[in-house]
């Protein structure tokens, strides 16, 4: 099917269905804020790189500020490699849950020059490969 046909057919189903998007303000708070980002790293370090971020996994899960976080990898061809989709409560919390994995990071590995040679191997893992970020709010009252 045409994509366009399918943009077409689906706004029409939500229109048809009386579904809205929109929010008001007092929304606002219980619709949280996902960060997605694709990347394009080698397949061939995948296996690496993925093995130099289970260790700190855990400073994931300890920082309160992230409510979720999914890790997806490119089945087959496409334009990135790898996706995260962090959640978080708000915006305000994304740079809450940044200062947070730098002291969880800094605890986990005190030694300044440890933490600067994992920094350095993951950059060469993962090479000056683009990625891509988005912001977005979630919609609940459309969720499964």
């Amino acid at each position: 099917m045409n994509p366009r046909n399918l943009v077409l057919i689906t706004a029409a189903t939500l229109c048809v269905s009386g579904m809205s998007i929109t929010a008001n303000a007092q929304d606002d708070d219980a619709r949280h804020v996902f960060a997605v980002s694709t990347h394009q790293w080698p397949f061939e370090n995948l296996e690496e790189i993925f093995a130099l971020m289970e260790e700190p996994k855990e400073l994931v899960e300890q920082n309160e500020h992230i409510l979720s976080r999914k890790v997806l990898t490119h089945e087959w061809a496409g334009d990135f490699s790898v996706m995260f989709i962090i959640e978080y409560a708000s915006l305000a919390d994304i740079d809450k849950a940044g200062e947070r994995r730098n002291e969880l990071f800094e605890a986990k590995f005190p030694d300044e020059e440890e933490r600067e040679a994992r920094n350095d191997k993951f950059a060469a893992l993962t090479g000056s490969a683009m990625h891509v970020d988005y912001l977005l709010r979630g919609n609940p009252s459309l969720d499964k």
